[in-house]
């Protein structure tokens, strides 16, 4: 087995050029350069019957950590919330977390530097992408023909998954793609008129729409993904764990993929009541889902507003042979788009945790 502190510099190259960016948190302040917390807080935590050992898990300021929102508070867990995403790569790497949120292709690298360390349990966040339009008319993916797109994530997974969409609607000489760097820069540019077309991920996608009421989703690219890849779905997060946490704690394991799939459920059934506690727990800032109180119908708004951006988000948990179907072929699109976005090599099998 490779020391991990040895790859630890190797490691975090790889996490700041194929970070899953979508999932950090549009308030959150782009130029510093790390941002840990954690998000326990005693006077709310709620006594579990769990015996074992405290379970470390850390995740990104976003949709990553949305789906975990119910197990924050448990006696059981000890979460580190962080909005740079080099920091997931870190704590893995030191063993200073047992389990941990990423992109999909990050678990490859990581996979691929450890030696094989590091176990996918499940896939936790399908696609995030949606294109938005100001003034334009977009219905369908072949209006985009002879049209100047915007977009974030060049040389990551959205271009990757941008470019097998467009390739396989025989686009991809017909659309000009321009990339800027940041997501909050491109929300600006949308919405000042700059634009009229962008690619943007939630929750940037409302920041986009509350800056300007003619900005509409006109498209969701997990949907374009599956259109033309009818055997699969669009994954963009995963969970991971370390190899010798799953082997030293196997109930541990069993009982986060149970919680968590509790706590997904709780997020997209009682969504109003989690987006407090989402915000309570840090994961987002209140005005992400902040409307006009002084509006007469200002709860339904509310609840609008907050239905259409964690439904946008599409957070799961899917574990087993859907998982591995799922994050396979994902990985191999990735692979041919560029091979070293996921190590080299499509990984071996045993990155795939199986129940026991």
């Amino acid at each position: 087995m490779k020391n991990f502190k040895r790859i630890l510099a190797l490691l975090t190259v790889v996490a700041i050029v194929f970070a899953f960016a979508a999932c950090s948190n549009p308030f959150a302040n782009n130029n510093s350069t790390t941002s840990t917390t954690s998000t326990t807080l005693p006077e709310e935590t709620t006594v579990d019957s769990y015996s074992g050992p405290t379970i470390k898990v850390a995740a990104i300021k976003g949709p990553t950590g949305m789906g975990m929102v119910n197990l924050m508070n448990s006696n059981a867990y000890k979460f580190t919330l962080t909005s740079d995403p080099t920091e997931i790569v870190s704590l893995i790497a030191t063993k200073g977390v047992d389990i941990a949120a990423c992109p999909l292709n990050l678990a490859a690298n990581l996979y691929k530097k450890t030696g094989g360390q590091i176990q996918i349990l499940g896939i936790n966040t399908l696609g995030v992408l949606y294109v938005l339009t100001n003034g334009e008319t977009v219905s369908n993916i072949k209006d985009l023909e002879g049209k100047t797109v915007y977009a974030t994530g060049q040389g990551s997974t959205p271009e990757y998954i941008i470019n097998s969409i467009l390739e396989k609607n025989n686009l991809k000489d017909k659309v000009t793609v321009e990339y800027l760097s940041e997501h909050s820069e491109l929300a600006a540019k949308i919405a000042s008129g700059n634009a009229s077309i962008a690619i943007l991920p939630e929750p940037f996608v409302t920041v986009a729409t509350s800056k300007n009421a003619d900005i509409k989703v006109a498209l969701s690219l997990t949907e374009e993904w599956n259109e033309v890849n009818p055997d699969t779905q669009l994954a963009q997060g995963c969970v991971i764990a370390r190899t010798e946490f799953i082997k030293e704690n196997p109930e541990s394991v069993e009982k986060f993929i149970n919680d968590n799939k509790a706590s997904v459920e709780y997020l997209n059934t009682n969504p109003v009541a989690a987006s407090e506690k989402i915000v309570s727990n840090g994961i987002l800032d209140a005005g992400v889902f902040a409307v006009d109180e002084t509006a007469k119908d200002a709860a339904a708004l509310k609840e609008t507003k907050v239905k259409g951006i964690i439904s946008r988000c599409n957070i799961v948990f899917i574990d087993g042979e859907e998982m591995k179907a799922i994050a396979k072929a994902n990985l191999e699109t990735y692979f041919n788009a560029e091979p070293t976005s996921v190590g080299g090599a499509v990984p071996a099998d045993d990155i795939y945790y199986a129940s026991k």
